[in-house]
């Protein structure tokens, strides 16, 4: 924490030349463990003793499906691989729970539809504390011990509530709380606990503020935080209304969960860029002029186990290049523009409704799934498409057993039918270009 909150107080140019240092010893690591970074760079001209000169538009870029389809040679650790890791998702899933007693697993369906599954050592993992610590939640060490409230997906290893689970016990007092949850259990819970620090999805901080300015909870957070889901100005002003707060923005994903934040003082997220390389490019991979939305690339400085070095996410960002009054070196962009999927609501014979939040399906994880797609074609139906790696009967056998347990937990197993088709590929929406894992019903 001191080193990070150290680069802070850093110039411009001590924060590239820090860097260059990092991304140089990135790369001399994987050229001299990776198998798959040593034979793609080497197609372009790239090894350890070429490497004077080389900066990121040097490198080849990445994509989700490369790393899942040669995830073993992406690997530096040559003591795990994908199929004991699969193993172990299959028969632990608490988020404190470590594969083999040493390293981080998050599994994600991210933007593009395709499995993710992302692996930190947890001596690497020391940096996204330290970072979310120390610029997120502004911590330091003083005798009481905040307390702080996190309405997330719970069961599984997902990004959020790895975070969550992974913050020391002697600094904060914690409750992780099931987003979906009943809602009376959990303004009750929330109530009880007052906390100083409150976090989630924004649709979920959303939910809590609107039942705080209803008078139904009566609590004083001294931070907000959102993260997980686009943060929409709707959601910032019922939120801010509500507890007085702004909300800062987390810029987390699988891939990383400390990339930025939101300034306090001024507009757009703040890149961490002393641990990552961000790039703002379009689509033929040029970076975008300042004002202009592009795709994001993102290359981990941190992780040494599975490094990320250039690697195509599908969230859209627009670079701000005017000066930041809060001081910080960082540069910043606008809003993250990610995926926005919508919830699948259904209506029960008396008459009442219910949803399902597009995250409770998004999180599934099934050995075997490659990739899938929920597509509520009538009002009481749920049709799922599953593109298979495995026995194709245990797959969708697993998968409808999953979506079973969660219409149960909505007492809607009664009201709604599933059905799961195997099939070669899904295709991405011809009108966005970006997959759709949740389609909503629409009637015509």
């Amino acid at each position: 924490m001191y080193r990070v909150s150290k680069a802070e107080r850093y110039g411009r140019d001590q924060i590239r030349r820090l860097q260059a240092k990092r991304l140089r010893r990135l790369l001399e690591h994987v050229l001299s463990r990776s198998s798959f970074y040593r034979a793609y760079y080497q197609e372009h001209g790239i090894t350890r003793d070429r490497l004077d000169g080389i900066t990121l538009r040097h490198l080849p870029p990445i994509t989700k499906a490369m790393v899942m389809e040669h995830f073993d040679d992406f690997l530096c650790d040559p003591n795990i691989n994908r199929a004991g890791i699969e193993r172990f998702l299959q028969t632990h899933h608490h988020p404190r729970t470590y594969y083999r007693g040493a390293y981080q697993i998050m599994c994600t369906s991210g933007s593009t539809g395709t499995l993710g599954v992302f692996v930190c050592a947890l001596k690497d993992w020391e940096w996204v504390q330290a970072l979310v610590g120390t610029r997120v939640l502004r911590y330091r060490p003083h005798l009481r011990r905040p307390r702080q409230v996190f309405v997330l997906k719970t069961d599984g290893p997902h990004a959020g509530v790895t975070l969550c689970h992974s913050a020391p016990r002697t600094a904060f007092r914690q409750r992780v709380l099931p987003f979906d949850g009943p809602l009376d259990d959990l303004l009750s819970r929330i109530q009880q606990f007052r906390p100083h620090i409150l976090g989630g999805y924004g649709s979920a901080l959303q939910r809590l503020a609107a039942q705080q300015l209803e008078g139904n909870l009566n609590i004083a957070p001294e931070t907000v935080i959102s993260s997980g889901e686009p943060l929409t100005d709707r959601m910032r002003q019922v939120i801010t209304a509500a507890f007085g707060v702004q909300p800062l923005n987390l810029y987390a994903t699988s891939e990383s969960l400390a990339m930025g934040v939101s300034c306090r003082h001024g507009q757009g997220i703040h890149l961490f860029d002393d641990w990552h390389c961000i790039e703002v490019v379009d689509d033929e991979g040029r970076p975008v002029e300042p004002g202009t939305p592009g795709r994001v690339r993102l290359t981990n400085l941190y992780n040494y186990t599975q490094p990320l070095i250039r690697y195509e996410m599908n969230d859209e960002a627009t670079v701000i290049d005017t000066p930041c009054r809060c001081g910080w070196p960082f540069p910043r962009v606008q809003a993250i523009a990610g995926r926005v999927e919508e919830k699948l609501w259904f209506e029960r014979p008396d008459g009442t409704t219910e949803y399902i939040h597009p995250f409770t399906i998004v999180g599934l994880h099934v050995p075997g799934l490659e990739k899938w797609q929920v597509i509520q074609s009538q009002p009481r139906l749920l049709c799922v498409k599953c593109k298979v790696t495995d026995d194709p009967r245990r797959v969708t056998g697993t998968v409808t057993q999953e979506l079973t347990r969660i219409l149960k937990d909505k007492h809607l197993e009664h009201d709604v039918a599933l059905q799961t088709q195997v099939v070669d590929d899904i295709a991405n929406d011809p009108h966005t270009g970006k997959f759709r894992i949740v389609v909503p019903y629409r009637p015509e």
